[in-house]
Formats: C-alpha cells, sequence, structure tokens
C-alpha cells in the first residue's frame, strides 16, 4: 500500500479494531474504545481481548481471524512483547495498516531490540503499514475519528485548519490543547513515536494534499531523510499550506567545543535551521509561536500580492512605538495613511494626530463612537495590506465599547487581514479576549507577537510561488573514514588549496627568517601584512600572530623578530595589505545528515557574536547562494543588485562545488574574506582540515570554477 493510502487508511477508516482493548481504568488499553465512543466515530468497531465478549456495548472477540469483517486499520494496546504476534495476526487476516502504541523495545536493552527486529521484519515482508511504536496516537478531528490512547483532552474538539504531527505525544497533546484553548480548532493531532515505518513528513504530505487542512505545526529534533523533508516541505510551500515548526536542541552551538569560526556557526541544529528556511519551512522559536503564526493562515485568505505594508491602530502611543519597533525587525514597513484618510480621522478626532500607528487616545474614553468610523477609515486605507489592532488591557465595559465597536467594522471587511493584539491580565481582560475570538480574529498576547506572526507570515507568500515545481536536487555526499585523525592545515598550506579551487587570496611569499621577510616585503610592495602560519593558531589577531599595514622594511623585519620570538620554528607570510570596506566569512562543515554544507556571512571578528551567517548544501548553483546571502543583514547590505554582492556569490558557489568533490576535505574556514576598496574580494586567512580516509560518492560532478564561471543567477 502506498503511503498516502496508508495515512488515509489510519486517519479516516471505515471500520477499526482495538487489540488489546480493556474496560478498566484510565490507562491507554481503555482509552481508544472510550474515545471512538466520546467523539462520535460511527462506523463499525470492534474489540479483540480473549477475556471478554462485550466492552461496553462493543462487541469482543478472543482474536482478530474471528472478526466478522476485516476492518481498514488496528490499534494495538498490547504490551510490547505481544505486538509482533498482534500485527503478525493483522497481515494474516488482511488488515493493512495498524497503530501500535507501547513502548519498551530498542530503548530497553537486547530482548526490546529482538522485538523491534522481528516486528520490522514482518512489516517489510507483509507490507503492513505501521505509525508508532511508543505513541499516543492520533486523533481526526475533522471526521470525529479518535482513537487516542489517552483522556487527557476536552470532549468538545474544535474543526479548524490547522493540523499538529510531532514525535512527542506529550508535545502533541500540549500543543493541541493550547491551541483549542485559544479557540482555534484542528483538522489533525498526530504523534509518530518511534517512526518504524511512517513518520512525520509522510503525514506531512498527507496535509498538504488535505483540503481541509491550511497549515502545519510541528515540533522536531531530528531529520533521519533529509531528502525526503526537503521534497516535502518544498510540496507544502508550493501548496500555499506552510510547514510551521519548532526546532529544540538548538542551544547545543553554545555547548560545542570548536576551533574555528565557521565551526561555531555550522552546529547540527544550525544547519538545520537555515536549510528549513531556505526550504520553505516557517521556523519558530517557542511553542506558542506555532499557533500563533498558524491561525494567521488559518484564518486569513491567501494573499494576491505578498503583503509588507502593516497599518496599526492603538489606544496607547508606547504600545504603538513597540509595535513599530517589531514590524522593523519583522521586515515590514509603516508607511503613513493616505491623505483622505488622514483627512478623515482629522475631523473626527481632536487630541488624535493622524498617523502610523494610529493613537486613538483617551479621546475615546468620553467619545467610544468615534472608534466605529475610524477603525472603518483605516481599513479602507489602500496603503495597508496587514493591519494590527493593538488594545491595552481593556476591562469589562470598555472592552465592548473599544473592542467590540472595531470588531464589528472588521467583519464588514472578511477579505482584510486583521488582527488584534490584547494585553491579557487574567480576569480583567476575558471580555475583550472572548469578543476577538468569537469574532474569528486572529488574537494575540501583545503586539510583538502578533508583529512578528505577520512578519513570518508575509515572508512565506513572498517566495511561495518559486517552490512549484522546483526539483530537489541530489547534492554530493560523503561516506565516514575508518576514524584516522583529521589533518589540520597550516594558513599557507590551506590557502594553497583553496586558491586552487578558485577562491581568490591576495598575492603572498612564505618566509622562515625576519631578513627574508623584510625581502618578501621589498618584493610585494608596501605596505605588507605579516601571519604565522601554524597549525595550532586559530584566531591569529588574539594571539599577536598577525601584524598589519606595516610600512617600510624595518617594520617588517622587527614584527618578523618578534613574532618568530614568541613562536620559534613556525613560518610567516608576507602578504599584501587589502584595504577593505567589510569583511566575510566563508566555511564549509560536514553535516551528519545533510552533508557537505557551506557557511557564509558576516566575517572577522564579528563572526561569533552577530551570528549573521546563511548555510547551502553543497554544490550550490549561484541562485541559491544568492537567495541565501540576500537573508543575511550582511547580504542586504551589500545589496543584491550590486557587484560586490555578485562577486561574493561566485566565490561562495566556487568553493562549495569544491567542497562537494573533495570528501577527503573534512572542513574549511576562511575568515576574513575581504571586500577591498578597489572592488576586488580577496581572503586573507584560511584553515583546511583533512580526513585522507573519506571516500567520493558521486564522481560526474562537473569542475566547481567552470559550473560556477558560466552563469551567474543573482
Amino acid at each position: 500500500m502506498d503511503t498516502l493510502a496508508a495515512i488515509q487508511s489510519i486517519l479516516a477508516p471505515r471500520s477499526v479494531v482495538v487489540i488489546g482493548a480493556s474496560p478498566h481504568g484510565r490507562g491507554f488499553t481503555s482509552a481508544p474504545l472510550k474515545n471512538l465512543r466520546r467523539h462520535g466515530f460511527d462506523g463499525p468497531l470492534y474489540a479483540v481481548n480473549p477475556r471478554h465478549t462485550d466492552i461496553d456495548g462493543i462487541p469482543c472477540y478472543p482474536d482478530v481471524a474471528s472478526l466478522p469483517e476485516v476492518p481498514d486499520t488496528a490499534v494495538l494496546v498490547v504490551g510490547a512483547r505481544r505486538v509482533p504476534r498482534a500485527l503478525a495476526d493483522c497481515a494474516a487476516a488482511g488488515i493493512k495498516t495498524a497503530t501500535a502504541v507501547a513502548g519498551g523495545f530498542s530503548e530497553l536493552g537486547e530482548e526490546g531490540a529482538r522485538l523491534e527486529a522481528e516486528i520490522r521484519a514482518l512489516c517489510r515482508d507483509s507490507g503492513l503499514r505501521l505509525v508508532g511504536p511508543n505513541t499516543a496516537g492520533l486523533m481526526n478531528i475533522a471526521d470525529g475519528y479518535v482513537p487516542r490512547a489517552g483522556l487527557n483532552h476536552p470532549d468538545e474538539l474544535t474543526r479548524g485548519g490547522l493540523a499538529v504531527v510531532t514525535q512527542s505525544g506529550a508535545l502533541c497533546n500540549t500543543l493541541m490543547l493550547r491551541i483549542l484553548a485559544r479557540g482555534l480548532g484542528l483538522t489533525y493531532a498526530v504523534a509518530t513515536g518511534s517512526q518504524w515505518d511512517l513518520d512525520l513528513w509522510d503525514f506531512v504530505d498527507h496535509y498538504t494534499h488535505d483540503e481541509r487542512t491550511r497549515a502545519t505545526l510541528t515540533i522536531v529534533e531530528g531529520l533521519k531523510d533529509p531528502e525526503k523533508f526537503l521534497r516535502t516541505a518544498r510540496r507544502a510551500a508550493a501548496a500555499g499550506k506552510p510547514v510551521i515548526l519548532c526546532k529544540p536542541g538548538r542551544s547545543e552551538l553554545g555547548r560545542q567545543a570548536v576551533q574555528t569560526h565557521s565551526g561555531a556557526l555550522s552546529g547540527a541544529a544550525d544547519v538545520q535551521v537555515s536549510l528549513m528556511r531556505e526550504n520553505g519551512v516557517i521556523v519558530v522559536d517557542e511553542l506558542d509561536e506555532l499557533w500563533e503564526t498558524g491561525q494567521l493562515f488559518d484564518r486569513w485568505r491567501r494573499p494576491a500580492v505578498p503583503p509588507r505594508a502593516l497599518g496599526i491602530s492603538t489606544y496607547s502611543g508606547g504600545d504603538g512605538a513597540i509595535a513599530v519597533d517589531a514590524a522593523d525587525a519583522a521586515g515590514l514597513t509603516c508607511p503613513p495613511p493616505a491623505p483622505a484618510t488622514v483627512d478623515t480621522l482629522a475631523g473626527l478626532f481632536q487630541l488624535a494626530r493622524p498617523g502610523n500607528p494610529f493613537d486613538l487616545t483617551g479621546e475615546v474614553i468620553d467619545k467610544p463612537e468615534l472608534i466605529a468610523p475610524a477603525t472603518a477609515a483605516l481599513l479602507a486605507d489602500p496603503t495597508f495590506d496587514l493591519h494590527l489592532m493593538a488594545v491595552p488591557a481593556w476591562s469589562g465595559h470598555f472592552a465592548k465599547w473599544t473592542v467590540g465597536s472595531a470588531l464589528e467594522e472588521v467583519a464588514k471587511r472578511p477579505d482584510l487581514p486583521v488582527a488584534v493584539s490584547l494585553w491579557s491580565a487574567g480576569e480583567t481582560t476575558a471580555e475583550a479576549e472572548r469578543l476577538v475570538l468569537d469574532a474569528g480574529v486572529p488574537l494575540f498576547d501583545g503586539s510583538q507577537r502578533a508583529v512578528r506572526a505577520m512578519g513570518r507570515y508575509a515572508d512565506f507568500f513572498a517566495e511561495a510561488d518559486r517552490w512549484a515545481g522546483m526539483p530537489v536536487r541530489r547534492h554530493v555526499g560523503v561516506t565516514p573514514g575508518a576514524g584516522d585523525p583529521p589533518v589540520v592545515h597550516d594558513y599557507w598550506s590551506s590557502r594553497a588549496l583553496l586558491h586552487d579551487a578558485g577562491v581568490p587570496f591576495n598575492e603572498a611569499r612564505l618566509v622562515e627568517d625576519p631578513q627574508a621577510a623584510a625581502a618578501a616585503a621589498d618584493e610585494l610592495g608596501y605596505p605588507v601584512t605579516l601571519k604565522l602560519s601554524a597549525v595550532d593558531i586559530v584566531h591569529k589577531a588574539a594571539a599577536g600572530a598577525v601584524r598589519l599595514y606595516l610600512r617600510d622594511r624595518t617594520a617588517v623585519f622587527e614584527a618578523a623578530r618578534d613574532m618568530l620570538t614568541r613562536s620559534p620554528g613556525a613560518r610567516i607570510v608576507v602578504e599584501t595589505f587589502t584595504p577593505s570596506v567589510a569583511m566575510a566569512l566563508l566555511g564549509g562543515q560536514r553535516d551528519p545528515e545533510f552533508g557537505p554544507i557551506v557557511v557564509a556571512g558576516l566575517g572577522g571578528g564579528y563572526a561569533e557574536p552577530y551570528r549573521d551567517v546563511t548555510h547551502v548544501r553543497c554544490p550550490a548553483e549561484p541562485g541559491e547562494v544568492a537567495r541565501a546571502l540576500g537573508r543575511t543583514t550582511f547580504g542586504r547590505m551589500l545589496g543584491a543588485s550590486t557587484e560586490r554582492f555578485a562577486q561574493m556569490v561566485d566565490v561562495i558557489a566556487v568553493a562549495s562545488w569544491w567542497f562537494a568533490e573533495h570528501p577527503e576535505v573534512d572542513s574549511f574556514d576562511i575568515n576574513p574574506v575581504l571586500l577591498g576598496l578597489d572592488g576586488r574580494i580577496v581572503a586573507v586567512d584560511a584553515r583546511v582540515t583533512t580526513t585522507q580516509t573519506r571516500q567520493r560518492i558521486n564522481d560526474d560532478q562537473e569542475d566547481a570554477r567552470v559550473r560556477t564561471s558560466a552563469h551567474r543567477d543573482v
């Protein structure tokens, strides 16, 4: 059975059997039947348990073979040791899909690992498709099919356009409950558990094909199949149904002991987040931002043009300032109202000054009748394609006068993307919150959270169209070596390797004593820079291993003598000094899931403190690099239409192809890459690490410099 058909069978069966069902207690053995009954499943429902003939009016049979028909799917609530036999019985009876709730397999030792191997082989040989094990199960709220092995959720489940899928059953339930508590609705909520067969991305793909689902919310710790993730994420983005994802564990970067700038900026979590964003996924920072962002896709219509201009109405000048600051950070603009709107507002108010944000001031306390026409004027203004009503902590009757009056005008314009932010204060603001939720308008706790979500919404639609029909290109991979220690190359050797790859360096000479350094400087021309070339020095400036802008022979001689006194036996690189306007970083690391990755962005001493970088899989075409670099502040500073930006893109693309084609290279770090005053781009520091035992997988890639010099796609 193909994957989409299997998931349809699991999520929306016409009939179902619960194997191991029990009438007792509130545990997982009794929960599926209770949930199916209380949420209105109206198809044939069976139980299998040789100890019972009837469970709360549901016929119970001694084994699967005794069932009067072959159900579409099975839910297994038996213990781990009984799962293999139960699945074998299902396969023998012709049941094509199953959900296994039990835990206690390979995570519990040798016996569990044996059971896991047996189950995997059974599913492979029989073709039976499996969700789990180690899962609380699933909820199809859209169709009232809830066989979940837990009872800690409401009796009333609101239908809506958001779908949830996580590995963790507890997080799935937590997210589902918080969504429902905010008055939002769901199509599905699925915990995939151990993912021996059907995984999180299979369900995301199903949600993308489901016309009732408008966005998928998920929490992902790792990606076991990066290529599958990329295909699925791009399909969802092309359909206008984003994957909104929270990635826990990102703080691991701060715990890593790294020796290079690019290493510090290329931990597994950082790489994953960058590549998720580059492939249409909306990555958020905390669990509540999942549903906060998702509600915009659920409750707003898809915009004809990507929105950017935010109109803000508020009752607090301070809150308006907070919202404007958040808009700037979110990439939204806050243009002034149109002249006609200004005239209308000026004619209504004596104290309020028309602008954006528009502060209705305390004048509306005495004149609440002004709120409706003011709101109508702002909503009618064609300047804005996003609207935020930033409300303070209004209570009781104030809420009815203010929020209620404004919402009446919003209801007249259901085509407009309008959100409300309200600083929640318990019972005091309960009435205002109820009014917003009843109106079906997206509600946020505070203006910053609202604007942040609106920025993500706008960013998604700014790029959604480019995913349609875009294939996932196969990237070069490598197999790990036999464990030989990596070889760290000094600066001179590293720059030679990278120069041969096509990375531009300034002219230089390698010397071993002060006299040779002075002679090399005479040959190159002043000013020059001196650098120690030693494998044990990573951050040269901090170690006193670099001397800049030496303008004569005496300065070079004395600097070289001092450096060699500090580091006996080292060698010195004398190179031409390059005055610059900015510094970039370019590096490469091998991610355990995505393979070779290049990291690029702001460099020099700013690299690690600001972390303004992006990550791109190797090999990368110039167009891919340009889009990724354009997301960074550094890239926007250069300007996508400038020659410097184009040169930087070419250098990154060249390095990405070289890195992909040389699996013996474990990592490389070029920092800084100088953007020279004369328009040139030159690398002035480098470090390469190789592992000779790593073997190439693909031998059919074209030469990096040929591929990247043939065209520029910026």
